[in-house]
């Protein structure tokens, strides 16, 4: 949550939240699970499904909660919640769908094409994988050796390479399949076997249920490591690669990693391709330079109390406005 955000979380109680719901918040996940799985638990930690439910019985206590649709027709106003969910994991189908429908709540998911059906994977999942196996099997120094020079980082521990492996760019990604060969790892197979992504057919099942889904890119880069038309095409191919394969005549879009560097050239041309396109950013409870763009914050860590982040991240709005920050600026 960063330095000021912990001491707000800290000083935040529960009590306040009666004080601080009157405004209308959007909450995102990326997994919700009993199982720690290894394409995730070397990146972050996330809540099990009893802890959602609790986050569920609190937004419903003090919150309406609000359609996809009543976002894109802007048909709401203030003390509403609209959940989303990044990345197309499978876990959105298997678990967070069932809780929802049974309770009537809809809510969007951003998916990423490429890994739809399992055909390849997210690259920093790929990174999981491999730490994952290396914790399972253990790994030896002439294959740490090797891995570090296909990257061209040294170590001087194993923590030190894991800590170095994690921070490779979206360009390298392809530079792992070498990885895999090196220890001994099918990631073809692996994928068929584990399916950590949605399929089209549970994507089909899921927006004949009132479900909305969104683009989130193609293949998640960071868009930083991108050119400004390469960033656009990630976008714009996302979106368009729902309304072909489902039909779907609206345009829903969420930023991977962070929105931070995003530019209002890029904005203004994603409003051009499509004036009515939403598009979900999470840098908290700030106000964007249009309001079409919906600034969301997350609610994922298991050791956070869902009480306690939202009172914190209303806090850390009346800090920013204090400071000046709570009007993104783009360049």
């Amino acid at each position: 949550m960063g330095v000021v955000k912990d001491i707000l979380y800290k000083v935040s109680k529960k009590s306040f939240l009666k004080k601080v719901k009157s405004q209308s918040i959007f909450p995102y996940y990326h997994i919700i699970g009993d199982d720690k799985v290894d394409h995730i638990k070397n990146l972050y930690s996330y809540k099990n499904n009893s802890q959602f439910l609790y986050d569920i019985e609190i937004l419903t206590q003090h919150y309406r909660a609000i359609t996809p649709k009543d976002v894109l027709d802007d048909n709401y106003g203030d003390n509403c919640f609209l959940l989303s969910f990044d990345d197309g994991l499978k876990e959105i189908y298997t678990n967070i769908y069932p809780i929802l429908k049974e309770r009537n709540i809809k809510a969007i998911f951003f998916i990423n094409p490429n890994f739809v059906d399992n055909r390849e994977g997210l690259y920093k999942h790929y990174i999981s994988i491999i730490l994952s196996h290396i914790e399972k099997y253990g790994i030896n120094k002439e294959q740490l050796d090797e891995i570090s020079a296909i990257f061209g980082f040294s170590y001087d521990t194993l923590e030190n390479f894991k800590e170095k492996l994690k921070g490779i760019n979206f360009y390298e990604k392809d530079k792992l399949n070498i990885v895999f060969n090196i220890i001994n790892l099918n990631i073809k197979d692996y994928l068929k076997d584990k399916m950590l992504y949605v399929t089209k057919k549970q994507i089909s099942e899921m927006i004949d249920d009132g479900f909305y889904f969104g683009g989130h890119t193609m293949g998640h880069p960071r868009l930083n490591q991108l050119s400004h038309e390469e960033q656009k095409k990630e976008i714009i191919a996302s979106i368009d690669w729902l309304k072909n394969n489902f039909g779907i005549n609206y345009s829903l879009f969420s930023f991977p990693f962070s929105d931070k560097t995003v530019s209002k050239k890029l904005m203004s041309e994603l409003f051009e391709y499509d004036r009515n396109i939403k598009i979900f950013g999470n840098s908290g409870l700030k106000k964007d330079i249009d309001n079409r763009i919906i600034q969301r914050f997350n609610l994922e860590k298991p050791s956070k109390k869902i009480e306690k982040q939202i009172v914190a991240e209303n806090l850390y709005k009346f800090y920013n406005k204090i400071i000046g920050n709570y009007y993104i600026k783009r360049n």
